[in-house]
């Protein structure tokens, strides 16, 4: 193992393979050659902290190793929002974007730029991580660089060495698990790593399958959402025969999906606990065990309202750290984790795990995940909940309608809970929103309580910065139908233009200000489920109602305008 504060000195050969952009391939010689000339851009400016405010992955591979051999202090902001870097400028940092970037760091072909890259003490580089905490508020945390190299030495041992392998890596390289996971961890190991980062599943898989031959493993580095995704879609999610390693993190493994990902590829599964803040701490194979073994050095300390302390070289010395969670420690050393202390509310004078409702809906054959919320109403505390109904949810949705399915809902909640905290409100959603992180995104489930019931279920397919694709199921006893028409009931264009809208503001931040034309070639009848198909070009938007996937039989056409 090379540690990363050290790679540019050390013997490597000058044409080994490094990055993989798109389908050019980074070399050794190339990295170096880019990361000096940004490191001398950087030494320049004089200034004492740079803010890297990029979501090109091989971008930041260059600009974090540029900043640490300038001597520069690392801000990682999590987002590169305008209004961030503002901040963070008036705060006398000096921001490297990806529009900076642009033309500055020469993807093919290389040259001789004459500059050197002096060394740095891991232990003096300090960087700063933001992450959005329990409460959603940023929080600042700080790691030096020798502490990310702490974690590096931990895991020798829990993942492969010495085999023919490639990283492909869903998570953007500017969080922590991203820098360790898909820069950092194949640098050190001499493991050619794909800058590829958040397509659908099946792209990203007939990426690994055009790229990898089959005897080399391909080891991917999601999270749990992306598990989620691919097993939901396993028919059209393939990947040939080949050795494959699947490590999760960010949130806990859905279990179900994980043993059918491993039936449909003989995956094995790594699964690590941890956070930006604690680093490393323990890993397990989910499929195996519900136990967590520390990684060594790592050690646990129950703390007094049932949680843990970690004290670890993965952070600052003098420190220690609380992951948040609860959890039982076992005679063996490991540890179960249990429900955190910040998830149980009171609700009518009666305390009750928001975890604990989550895991009893998760228990109807009708729900494939759930979401419990505390939400305030008219000055009283209220129970809501969001659903992703499994197969046989949806097709009771498709043939009964919205009332049928949460009286199900209610009727198995029952058996477990008093009235009082059985769930008020509830929505209906095909796939569970989540932030770039991989974490349930409850800005956005709390956003769906802020409109009417009965809302289209949408199932998201695929979402980048140009295209959307989705599906919606309209329900036949929603109220948006009341009025069109009693004997012929159609589902409006209103109820549409809706579940367009509440998609375009989920991915791309606005909703649609007008309709410039519209086209139906065949009315969507309530109970119908239509793909909808939205191309992005600046403001305007393609809009494609389809009974099939590819968009070869239309129901509606039309161009619409965003809210700019």
């Amino acid at each position: 193992m090379i540690l990363p504060s050290a790679y540019f000195q050390a013997s490597i050969p000058a044409d080994r393979a490094v990055f993989r952009c798109k389908n050019d391939i980074i070399t050794y010689c190339q990295y170096r050659q880019h990361t000096e000339q940004l490191a001398h851009v950087l030494a320049q400016t004089k200034a004492q902290t740079v803010a890297l405010m990029t979501e090109n992955n091989y971008f930041f591979a260059v600009a974090l190793m540029a900043a640490l051999h300038a001597g520069l202090n690392i801000i990682l902001p999590g987002n590169i929002c305008s209004a961030t870097a503002q901040k963070l400028q008036e705060e006398g940092a000096i921001v490297v974007s990806d529009l900076a970037l642009t033309g500055a760091i020469p993807i093919r072909g290389h040259q001789d730029v004459g500059h050197s890259l002096p060394a740095f003490s891991p232990s003096s580089a300090h960087l700063w991580f933001y992450t959005s905490g329990s409460s959603g508020e940023p929080k600042r945390i700080h790691r030096t660089f020798a502490n990310l190299e702490e974690e590096l030495r931990l895991l020798q041992g829990i993942l492969p060495e010495g085999e023919e392998a490639e990283v492909f890596c869903t998570s953007f390289f500017h969080y922590a698990y991203g820098i360790i996971y898909g820069l950092l961890l194949p640098l050190s190991r001499g493991i050619l790593s794909d800058t590829t980062s958040y397509v659908s599943p099946v792209d990203f898989l007939a990426r690994i399958d055009e790229l990898t031959p089959p005897q080399t493993l391909a080891w991917i580095v999601t999270t749990p959402s992306f598990i989620r995704v691919w097993a939901a879609n396993a028919d059209i999610c393939k990947l040939r025969s080949r050795p494959l390693r699947i490590q999760c993190a960010g949130a806990p493994l859905p279990i179900e999906a994980a043993a059918h990902i491993q039936r449909e590829t003989d995956a094995t599964f790594v699964e690590i606990y941890g956070s930006s803040e604690t680093g490393l701490i323990a890993h397990r194979n989910p499929l195996a065990t519900q136990e967590w073994t520390p990684f060594r050095e790592v050690t646990l300390t129950p703390s007094a309202d049932g949680g843990m302390r970690i004290d670890s070289p993965c952070i600052p010395p003098g420190e220690h750290a609380y992951p948040g969670d609860n959890a039982q420690l076992l005679p063996n050393g490991n540890f179960l984790l249990l429900p955190r202390a910040d998830n149980v509310v009171k609700i009518a004078d009666k305390r009750i795990s928001l975890y604990e409702i989550e895991q009893r809906l998760e228990t109807s054959e009708f729900v494939e995940q759930a979401a419990v919320l505390k939400q305030e109403r008219k000055k009283r505390s209220i129970l809501t909940a969001v659903a992703v109904p499994t197969p046989a949810g949806m097709e009771l949705l498709r043939q009964q309608g919205g009332q049928a399915y949460r009286k199900a809902l209610i009727g198995h909640l029952t058996r477990y809970l008093p009235a009082v905290l059985i769930p008020k409100k509830w929505r209906f959603i095909g796939n569970m929103p989540t932030n770039s992180r991989g974490k349930t995104d409850t800005a956005t489930l709390h956003r769906l309580f802020d409109t009417k019931d009965y809302l289209p279920v949408l199932t998201t397919l695929d979402a980048t910065p140009e295209c959307i694709i989705a599906k919606a199921l309209y329900l036949k006893d929603s109220p948006w139908v009341t009025g069109h028409f009693p004997e012929h009931p159609i589902t409006p264009g209103v109820l549409i233009l809706l579940s367009l809208s509440m998609l375009t503001k989920q991915y791309w931040g606005a909703g649609i200000c007008c309709i410039q034309r519209i086209k139906f070639n065949n009315p969507v009848v309530p109970g119908d489920e239509v793909y909808l198909i939205l191309r992005r070009r600046g403001e305007r938007l393609d809009v494609l109602l389809s009974r099939t996937p590819d968009g070869s039989t239309p129901a509606c056409k039309g161009v619409c305008r965003l809210a700019s």
